[in-house]
């Protein structure tokens, strides 16, 4: 069953893109091919806010619409909420093993 989530999600790259680009003030976002990064706006086209593709720290480019945090460095890249409500996601891996919760094989769903 996994290897058809990764083949999906293999597939879903390689149509939808490979990196992401949001606005930090409300939230627009678009996938794209990273080779095509020109094609994202600066601003956004719903609110006029700063569009970001990239980690501003360490230049690694965003994988993930619901990012909050950079996967090469950690660095945050947004606030974790949005107009008042929490952005949902997947815990980011480097995020987790910043904090020493991926090398103590702790489950978050275990622990709900």
């Amino acid at each position: 069953m996994w290897q058809n989530r990764a083949m999906a999600s293999r597939r879903n790259r390689e149509e939808l893109g490979d990196s992401c680009g949001f606005c930090l003030r409300c939230g627009w976002g678009r996938r794209f091919m990273l080779a095509d990064a020109a094609a994202v706006p600066d601003t956004c086209p719903s609110c006029g806010g700063v569009v970001i593709t990239s980690c501003g720290a360490c230049g690694a480019p965003i994988e993930s619409l619901m990012g909050v945090t950079c996967r090469a460095c950690g660095e945050p890249l947004r606030e974790a909420e949005l107009f008042g409500v929490e952005i949902r996601r997947k815990p980011e891996r480097v995020a987790a093993a910043v904090d020493g919760r991926a090398s103590s094989g702790h489950n978050e769903r275990q622990s709900l």
